[in-house]
């Protein structure tokens, strides 16, 4: 027992690690669509968005549900997602089908949880995978990936929304409160399906459905007493609320033009929710989440907040380069952007240490 329990430990962090290598790719691909790289991840630039969303996050996030599941079978939804990135590095025409597979069994893997446990934060879990596998859907059959991209920022919203309600069952929002973020959640996943036919409007209320999100976390998430807490627990609690704030006003950006069809502003909309919200999440839980997942002790550092704080002040820089017109504003911030998470990794990197084996717990 053991030595399976070994290899599965093994098993996980070489996942992780083929995904930090193919999260690089991606950021790369970023660099290489606003002319900061040319040569490498030039030939993937036009690959960044699903790269990010069905490849690397979505990934990580189905591994994390199978380390929750604890089944064998439910690592074939990560597995798959590695398969997917290989086969579109290497534009195989298939491609975009193997991300559905692995959407697909995103869903198998939140459905089986929710069998187990019928929660609030479950059932939002399962929605927000079925988002991901319609957005994946859409894009495989219209190879345009704005049919895509509404239900793909449902999904991370959603799949936000209901960590942060697992992570608050000690101290719970109200029933009225649960209710409401169901409704907006369950609005935003329909009107995002319904890009397919139809992009403007639905497109405008998956935005406000999403900014009013971001409004709900700034009133009900767990973050606002958290944050007078010293040490992890105040570090989270600034990464959540500031990501609530970005998708407060990247849903209402969303909310008020739709989905550009290009140029400054499509990026600030787009970046706003993806770096602004969701890369700002991913700061915020990584610490909390990296030990479950890799079975490694992390060990809180103030610097942690450095990143953090560089991640928005160029976020700020790049938002205000698109929407005045100003490329080299647009360009530094991406390239603050990417400075900030390369950052982050070094400051996890140095903060984690490996448990010894006499500690390792199946979790």
């Amino acid at each position: 027992m053991a030595d399976v329990a070994r290899h599965v430990v093994l098993g996980r962090r070489a996942l992780v690690g083929a995904l930090g290598v193919f999260a690089v790719v991606a950021v790369l691909a970023g660099l290489a669509r606003v002319g900061v790289v040319t040569r490498v991840g030039g030939a993937t630039a036009g690959s960044h968005g699903p790269l990010f969303v069905v490849g690397v996050f979505g990934s990580l996030i189905a591994l994390e549900r199978a380390v929750a599941l604890a089944s064998p079978w439910g690592y074939a939804a990560p597995a798959l997602g590695l398969v997917f990135v290989a086969a579109l590095l290497g534009a195989v025409p298939l491609a975009p089908y193997v991300g559905v597979a692995a959407c697909v069994g995103q869903v198998a893997l939140n459905v089986a949880v929710l069998r187990r446990q019928a929660a609030v934060f479950t059932w939002l879990m399962t929605g927000a995978s079925v988002a991901l596998a319609v957005g994946a859907a859409a894009w495989a059959v219209t190879r345009s990936l704005d049919t895509a991209i509404p239900s793909w920022l449902v999904y991370f919203v959603a799949t936000i929304a209901a960590e942060r309600l697992e992570l608050s069952r000690l101290a719970p929002p109200s029933p009225r409160a649960n209710t409401a973020l169901v409704v907006l959640v369950g609005l935003a996943i329909l009107a995002s399906s319904s890009s397919w036919l139809e992009r403007g409007e639905s497109s405008r209320v998956t935005g406000a459905c999403l900014s009013l999100v971001g409004a709900w976390q700034l009133r009900y998430d767990v973050a606002r007493r958290t944050l007078f807490l010293p040490g992890l627990p105040r570090y989270a609690a600034v990464g959540i609320l500031s990501g609530a704030a970005w998708l407060l006003v990247g849903g209402a950006l969303l909310g008020a033009s739709g989905l550009p069809a290009g140029g400054g502003a499509r990026d600030a909309v787009l970046h706003t929710l993806f770096v602004g919200h969701v890369l700002s999440m991913v700061l915020a839980h990584a610490p909390i989440v990296l030990p479950a997942v890799a079975k490694v002790t992390f060990r809180y550092r103030p610097a942690l907040f450095g990143p953090l704080a560089l991640l928005h002040a160029t976020l700020v820089l790049r938002v205000v380069g698109d929407l005045a017109g100003v490329a080299a504003l647009r360009t530094w911030g991406t390239i603050g952007n990417v400075t900030a998470l390369g950052a982050f990794v070094v400051t996890v990197l140095v903060s984690s240490v490996t448990r010894p084996r006499s500690r390792a717990r199946q979790v």
